[in-house]
């Protein structure tokens, strides 16, 4: 079930909004729970990220936390530079346990 919610934004962030708002030919508040999802999904892949950075999830997990496959999880940790000693074995276990290919 949605909420509202309240959030103070300086004039210029508003503004800003506005403008891609008006680009996007939405409303403002459909522009803002864009934004939002937007950034909590990138929040969610930097927390897998860190994880996985600090040795605390697999590799699967991370994609789990993230919300992402296992293939877009492993571009994510070639992108971010992250060494991962993630091996053939290691994709094989994960493919098992995740399943399908989303």
């Amino acid at each position: 079930m949605a909420q509202t919610v309240s959030v103070r934004l300086s004039e210029e962030s508003l503004r800003e909004v506005d403008r891609l708002a008006e680009r996007l030919k939405t409303d403002r508040s459909e522009a803002l729970r864009r934004f939002i999802e937007r950034g909590l999904r990138e929040a969610r892949i930097d927390d897998a990220l860190d994880r996985l950075r600090k040795g605390k999830v697999s590799v699967g997990r991370a994609a789990e936390m993230a919300g992402v496959t296992l293939y877009e999880m492993l571009e994510l940790i070639r992108r971010h530079h992250i060494p991962s000693g993630y091996g053939p074995e290691d994709l094989e276990k994960d493919l098992r346990v995740l399943g399908p290919r989303r």
